[in-house]
């Protein structure tokens, strides 16, 4: 997956992958060296999880710009990232048509909440 991101993003005349890493250590280690202008960070990542890496980083640096990506759809998951900070939450379903509209938005300071995901959040209620 990370390999179909990277092509996509890379693709894009405005954008450039920076640096990847396969968990949670390595992101942290690789944000506080590359300072992306926005990154992404799967929710389930081994080692040190997304919720704990986005925690640390944002600590350390709450400029940072997060966008979110998970195979979990729930309420509380979608809740508890944006409350840490995220600036968006992608379903991995929705990446072909979210993915880059969402990295434009949060490069802009701007959340981005696909409808989706945002009438999810409203009739949880």
């Amino acid at each position: 997956m990370r390999e179909g991101i990277t092509a996509v993003v890379n693709a894009q005349a405005d954008m450039i992958v920076v640096g990847e890493a396969g968990d949670g250590q390595e992101a942290i280690k690789q944000f506080r060296e590359l300072r992306p202008d926005v990154s992404l960070l799967d929710w389930n990542l081994p080692i040190i999880p997304g919720e704990e890496v986005l925690g640390t980083i944002r600590a350390e640096m709450p400029r940072a710009r997060f966008i979110v990506i998970s195979a979990l759809n729930d309420e509380d998951c979608i809740r508890r990232a944006l409350s840490l900070g995220a600036h968006s939450y992608l379903h991995k379903d929705m990446l072909r048509r979210e993915l880059l509209p969402a990295i434009r938005a949060v490069n802009e300071g701007q959340v981005y909440i696909p409808d989706i995901i945002a009438k999810r959040l409203k009739n949880a209620h």
